[in-house]
């Protein structure tokens, strides 16, 4: 191979070079620029992650409604029974429901625990443990203090 089938190798070898380290310049700008745009800005991004958490915990609650239901007719029940409350109207007080009782152990307690993947059973547990803690609790059973 004589002297300029070389330098012509080695200037395409140069300009090959030169063009691809331009391409990958160009590319890293234009990759760059794109990042740039598609940043969020984080009040932005905060508001759609509540709105997906929101999305997300509505669609969990409506699939609990018939456990929610059911649940509800239990702790009636137990309200009114004697290893309960002994409530003769169970979730009644003074002729309405016993919103508290229905927020505490129903949502804060029993829906709490169903959201977080205990089943019917411990979840109703949770919500007999808590309320054999509570003073009315007590109060109707001093034998089992």
């Amino acid at each position: 191979m004589d002297d300029k089938t070389r330098q012509r190798i080695l200037l395409g070898l140069v300009v090959v070079l030169g063009l691809t380290a331009c391409v990958l310049y160009l590319n890293n700008r234009n990759l760059r620029a794109e990042v740039e745009r598609s940043r969020i800005d984080p009040e932005e991004l905060q508001r759609l992650v509540d709105q997906r958490a929101t999305k997300l915990i509505v669609d969990a609650v409506r699939d609990r409604r018939h456990d929610m239901i059911e649940a509800g007719q239990w702790l009636h029940t137990f309200y009114q029974g004697q290893d309960g409350l002994k409530r003769p109207e169970g979730l009644w007080i003074d002729s309405h429901p016993d919103f508290e009782g229905i927020g505490a152990w129903l949502f804060d307690v029993y829906l709490a625990e169903r959201l977080a993947g205990a089943d019917d059973a411990e979840a109703r547990k949770k919500v007999v443990d808590g309320i054999k803690q509570s003073d009315e609790w007590r109060q109707k059973h001093p034998e089992r203090r």
